[in-house]
């Protein structure tokens, strides 16, 4: 194999592994999410109990590990030179999302029980359009690799 189809298929399985990961911790982070969601929305986050809000949180600060992990996997990537600046689209869309993530992490207190709204709310649109910006450019590097 050719140096520049070994660069491409590498960076094709870390463009992969990056979306596997994420689909798999936002699939694994929603049932969180929902609940909290739902009990903002209802006023009802005094129904939570004690051993809901210890997981959550931990689930949400395991979740933002998982993303940073992702995140500093594709920075030390080495993208094929004709994705080079669609990758760094991708790279600012990603570490959006996930500081998005982080944030909405930082916004649940599991010792007081308490959720802050207003950068719950703020997180999840941050983490809605980045994840827009972030599917953009992905479908742009899967044309690049084709």
């Amino acid at each position: 194999m050719v140096k520049v189809q070994q660069v491409m298929a590498h960076y094709a399985q870390v463009i992969d592994a990056l979306i596997t990961t994420t689909e798999r911790l936002t699939g694994e982070l929603n049932g969180d999410y929902e609940l909290l969601k739902n009990a903002l929305a209802t006023d009802t986050t005094a129904d939570i109990s004690n051993d809901q809000w210890t997981s959550i949180k931990a689930n949400f600060d395991q979740g933002v590990a998982s993303y940073q992990a992702s995140l500093a996997t594709v920075k030390a990537v080495r993208p094929p030179a004709k994705a080079l600046g669609i990758h760094h689209l991708l790279l600012a869309a990603y570490a959006d999302y996930v500081a998005g993530c982080a944030q909405m992490a930082a916004s649940v207190d599991a010792t007081a029980h308490r959720i802050d709204a207003a950068a719950f709310t703020a997180a999840e649109k941050q983490q809605d359009d980045s994840s827009l910006a972030l599917n953009k450019q992905i479908a742009r590097i899967a044309q690049i690799l084709r």
